[in-house]
């Protein structure tokens, strides 16, 4: 009985406790997921905004994360519509290579314009895009996705080993408390068998006399 009352007693604490944990995981991974994209699209913007000077581009394509600079690739493409419906496309910029008349960049593009949304993202490809009018042409700016997940993932990760040494670390101080908890009831328990124990002597002794 009384192992049973102390494995409820854990098992309580520690269903409250994961509980708990679970909730505050979740909110710092929703947070730090918003933060990272809200860099992402900052990155966009700079992008987006970026100047040609002497056919090279410079635009700020970095974000501090945890006190790290992570650079995240990107391209620029112009959009002009053309008869028929169809659109002729060129790139502007960025740091990918052999992109140009491809059937990704094709895919890309059908992807991003047929969304008619200003943000969003490519997921086919990992890419978050930014879209920009210009009255004659439409200016597309992507950035890869793939290293703000991968670095999301890694410091997730750290939090989550965190997690399951305070689990580990809370389990045993359960334990500790499930057996302070208890100790009056045992002590009643062992008393109360004490107590019938000598009870039942008592009642045979005259009884076999």
């Amino acid at each position: 009985m009384i192992r049973k009352l102390r494995l409820k007693f854990v098992a309580i604490c520690m269903a409250l406790v994961t509980a708990i944990l679970a909730v505050v995981f979740f909110s710092v991974y929703l947070s730090m997921a918003r933060n990272i994209s809200d860099l992402s699209r900052q990155v966009l913007y700079r992008v987006s905004q970026e100047e040609t000077i002497g056919g090279m581009t410079r635009p700020d394509i970095s974000i501090a994360i945890g006190g790290d600079r992570v650079l995240l690739p990107y391209f620029t493409v112009n959009v002009w519509p053309s008869r028929g419906g169809g659109y002729t496309a060129q790139i502007t910029g960025g740091t990918y290579s052999n992109l140009e008349d491809t059937e990704e960049l094709t895919a890309i593009l059908q992807d991003c314009l047929s969304q008619n949304r200003q943000e969003g993202t490519v997921s086919g490809y990992h890419l978050r895009y930014l879209r920009q009018d210009n009255g004659l042409y439409e200016k597309l700016a992507f950035v890869d996705m793939s290293m703000e997940q991968a670095v999301l993932r890694r410091m997730m990760g750290s939090y989550l080993v965190i997690a399951l040494a305070a689990l580990a670390l809370l389990l045993g101080v359960s334990v500790l408390l499930s057996h302070w908890a208890t100790r009056p009831v045992e002590k009643a328990w062992k008393q109360q068998r004490q107590f019938l124990s000598d009870a039942s002597h008592e009642l045979k002794t005259p009884m076999t006399v």
